[in-house]
């Protein structure tokens, strides 16, 4: 008889799920970590930063959040290590007030986060500063989740906010307010190529006490985002359950082909060398006061490394003519 395994899990998403961080949902909702006899529960937090701090504090045993807090904190000497990747960027557009026609108005513009270092300020620095736009230009404001800046969006208390692909179409399909999409996916893709994303940590202790169950974790991980990849049903099925953002049919679809095709979910748990140098590099070029940080400090491999032997690895993905999704290669 197989040993089921439990893990404890904080989810730096809080309560909801966005196409995003989907895979999470599906591990649970599609039955694939029940599957690899691995029971995890869910304790919701504001972001990656409270998430790894909810795993440092012994409140749960690993955490999904954005890699940006991880790295940050195994600079600043915690010992804590990716076991997996969850997507490989973020599906989410650009949402402003209708008065901001062009990027050259962001200038001065309030912009709201999740918090100060969560996954949203991440992608926000990086947006801001492949426009060629100043940080201190921008009035930043840690407002909370996704429903938190969406409700000061729409009494227009905020001028811009990134937001998850199905709430920015909602919100943009509504006669009824004054918001739109100055940066949809594809504008940010091209934006920022190398774009942040969730992963699934932990700490070292708990890395050499429960090696069984994080193979189990990162395995399952590896078969949701591979069924939410091949298949529109699995994905349609999971979104139905955990989405409670309401899209016509068709945009939904379109969701799940904007993410199929451009690698977005991470089909072999994405901790490949060349990923992580592209992730790392951009991570210390917006962090320069933070010491350089060695991929084999803060990626424990040998999870993925394991469950790929055992479920084999899947072809790449093309976007635009150009590999993006590489089978995972771990080795120096």
């Amino acid at each position: 008889m197989t040993t089921r395994h439990s893990i404890r899990l904080a989810a730096g998403s809080g309560p909801t799920f966005g196409v995003d961080d989907l895979a999470c949902a599906a591990a649970t909702h599609l039955g694939f970590w029940a599957d690899e006899g691995l029971d995890v529960s869910w304790t919701p937090v504001h972001g990656g930063v409270a998430a790894m701090k909810a795993v440092l504090d012994g409140k749960v045993d690993a955490s999904y959040g954005g890699l940006g807090p991880v790295l940050k904190f195994r600079c600043e000497g915690q010992p804590v290590r990716i076991v997996v990747s969850m997507a490989r960027g973020l599906a989410q557009n650009l949402v402003v007030q209708e008065r901001f026609a062009s990027t050259d108005q962001l200038r001065g513009a309030s912009w709201a986060l999740d918090g100060f270092g969560a996954l949203s300020h991440h992608m926000a620095r990086l947006v801001v500063k492949a426009l060629g736009i100043a940080e201190d230009e921008i009035r930043w404001e840690a407002v909370g989740p996704p429903p938190e800046r969406i409700a000061r969006l729409l009494e227009d208390s905020i001028d811009v906010s990134l937001i998850r692909v199905e709430e920015a179409m909602a919100l943009t399909l509504d006669p009824s307010n004054s918001l739109t999409t100055l940066l949809g996916f594809s504008d940010l893709k091209k934006l920022v190529p190398v774009q942040p994303h969730g992963v699934l940590a932990t700490t070292e202790a708990y890395e050499a006490s429960n090696p069984e169950g994080l193979e189990k974790l990162a395995a399952g991980m590896i078969r949701a985002s591979r069924a939410l990849h091949e298949d529109y049903d699995a994905f349609r099925k999971t979104y139905d359950h955990h989405v409670t953002v309401k899209v016509p049919d068709e945009h939904i679809k379109t969701i799940w082909q904007q993410e199929r095709d451009s690698g977005g979910f991470a089909i072999n748990g994405e901790l490949s060398q060349s990923h992580w140098r592209d992730e790392m590099a951009s991570f210390a070029d917006l962090n320069p006061e933070l010491r350089t940080l060695a991929r084999d400090e803060v990626i424990a491999g040998q999870f993925v490394q394991a469950a790929l032997k055992r479920l084999g690895t899947v072809p790449g993905v093309r976007y635009a003519g150009i590999l993006v999704c590489l089978p995972n290669r771990l080795a120096a």
